[in-house]
């Protein structure tokens, strides 16, 4: 499946990203995930190219990292960020599809993949697919959500639940993560990393993390059935709540590292 980005929606994608919650979640993949110089890895489900530069200075000049995305204007903005930071000689970037790795068996020291899986209805094939591809030794780390995990303070649970549950059919699968140590071992991956990462807001602010997904949350439950002017007042809660105490948002993402 092509995901489609205007300008915006990769502006948003970008500011999302730069949040210090998601700097933090990137910090502690890379650090359970452990790149080496030298190394050869993938980055599945690349987005805006944030990870993937961060891992081709890990791996420095004499590595290289592979980014897919299938999505030609993240893939677009991927590649000027590695422009930007200096680092596009280490990086090549091409559409890929996750369920279909289009590389040789054996190719990568390492593969990760970071909320990709939650969009990926082949999930059993994807990962199949990263075990293939991945050295003998060789590490795979990811990250994805469990939206059962989502709390919003909110003044109204009962329109929250279904504003909700709208934006979760978004994914192919919103429950990933308690699948995900069961289909490694079945595949002859052995999980050698298990965490929580926790995105915990404790404020409003529209630029953080949850400020920028209250945009999306409600344009996602009106594309699949919330009238809008009940996404509206679910998003217009959230956003008056700047009162000293009056937002709570957290979110758990969840870290597996998995060795071959």
């Amino acid at each position: 499946m092509v995901v489609k980005f205007d300008a915006e929606g990769v502006a948003r994608l970008e500011r999302m990203y730069a949040t210090p919650a998601i700097a933090e979640q990137r910090a502690r993949t890379r650090a359970a995930l452990a790149p080496r110089p030298g190394e050869r890895g993938l980055d599945v489900g690349c987005g805006p190219g944030f990870l993937a530069c961060e891992l081709a200075r890990a791996v420095g000049e004499a590595g290289r990292i592979v980014a897919i995305d299938s999505s030609p204007q993240m893939l677009d903005a991927a590649r000027a960020r590695a422009g930007r930071e200096r680092v596009n000689d280490r990086i090549q970037f091409a559409r890929g599809d996750a369920a279909h790795l289009a590389f040789p068996a054996a190719s990568f020291d390492f593969v990760v993949g970071v909320q990709v899986y939650l969009y990926v209805p082949e999930l059993e094939q994807a990962l199949a697919d990263v075990a293939r591809v991945l050295r003998p030794g060789g590490r795979f780390a990811l990250v994805d959500t469990d939206w059962d995990s989502c709390v919003w303070l909110t003044g109204d649970r009962d329109r929250h639940r279904r504003v909700m549950e709208a934006r979760i059919t978004d994914f192919a699968d919103a429950h990933v993560p308690p699948r995900v140590p069961g289909l490694l071992h079945a595949l002859g991956l052995r999980v050698t990393h298990a965490s929580v990462i926790p995105l915990l807001e404790l404020s409003y602010d529209p630029g953080s993390f949850s400020g920028e997904m209250i945009g999306v949350a409600k344009r996602a439950a009106i594309r699949h059935g919330i009238p809008p002017v009940e996404a509206e007042a679910w998003e217009a809660d959230l956003r008056r709540r700047t009162g000293n105490g009056d937002y709570f948002f957290s979110v758990n993402r969840y870290l597996f590292v998995a060795t071959k």
